[in-house]
């Protein structure tokens, strides 16, 4: 985990709570955003006197200035465990999702956020589900609870379990996957999670596609199913795969837009800057 490898974040709504943190919130408190210029009798805190409001008041009152608070919102990562996620190419697809979720985790330690874990296949995995709160040692725990997690399943249902046990106030929810889904389950599960601001992040690998052999016996294994087939590797199928590998991102891009989401696209290794660059291009 090196020192600067921090994700800024950034959401374009306010977070409701009274827990203190960076975020600009929805309640009455200490805070760099005017609210609002109340009564001193109403908000008894004479170090936020307005002297040119109380001065121009023909009845002589005082008033004073009443901010937002800068509130902590809940950062959670939902993780899919089926068998592809266990995919080893040009990088290994559990090893990206570690790295991106420490990353998280440690970034919303740092801006004083509330950070969650879950992840699941067919269920909902319990032994690596980590409670939505501040904690330090959040990035830590998932590097030592990812590094143990043996992907399996023929898919990630249990992931609309999870959605019902998250908060009821609105919260930032990172969705890791390779969503290799049908474009069904994928519309379920983000109108679950519709009351969330939800990031798909997508998981691709290159070998998947750049390093398939032109011509030649090549096998391919399904890492859902385990079953394997060969192939004679010629142009025109390496063609048509890239093309389903492109039909596979655009009807996933098509479903996120319905719900107002954004993907992801994670190609190789991670690049915390990167995911800080699409959170500064989406708040534009």
């Amino acid at each position: 985990m090196t020192k600067n490898a921090l994700i800024h974040y950034r959401i374009l709504w306010k977070p409701t709570g009274n827990q203190p943190g960076a975020k600009r919130g929805s309640s009455a408190g200490i805070g760099d955003q005017l609210r609002a210029l109340v009564l001193l009798r109403d908000h008894p805190d004479p170090r936020r006197t307005d002297l040119r409001a109380s001065m121009r008041d023909p009845f002589e009152q005082i008033w004073v200035r009443d901010f937002n608070l800068n509130a902590s919102l809940k950062v959670i990562v939902l993780a899919d465990a089926s068998a592809s996620m266990g995919y080893q190419g040009t990088v290994n697809r559990l090893a990206v999702t570690e790295d991106i979720t420490s990353q998280l985790a440690l970034s919303a330690y740092r801006s004083g956020d509330a950070f969650g874990f879950y992840a699941a296949n067919s269920e909902m995995i319990n032994k690596l589900t980590l409670p939505t709160r501040i904690n330090r040692s959040a990035w830590l725990w998932v590097k030592q609870h990812l590094s143990t997690l043996e992907p399996s399943g023929n898919n990630a249902d249990g992931l609309l379990k999870v959605s019902s046990l998250l908060p009821k106030q609105r919260c930032l929810v990172f969705v890791i996957s390779d969503f290799r889904w049908t474009k069904d389950k994928t519309a379920k599960l983000f109108k679950a999670l519709n009351h969330h601001d939800v990031v798909p992040i997508v998981l691709q690998d290159p070998s998947e596609i750049d390093q398939i052999p032109n011509r030649g016996i090549a096998t391919l294994q399904d890492m859902e199913t385990g079953r394997t087939q060969f192939v004679w590797m010629r142009p025109a199928l390496k063609t048509q795969i890239a093309k389903a590998r492109i039909e596979h991102i655009k009807t996933l891009q098509d479903t996120s837009r319905i719900y107002g989401y954004k993907p992801f696209l994670v190609k190789g290794k991670f690049k915390p800057e990167s995911l800080t660059q699409y959170f500064m291009e989406r708040s534009v």
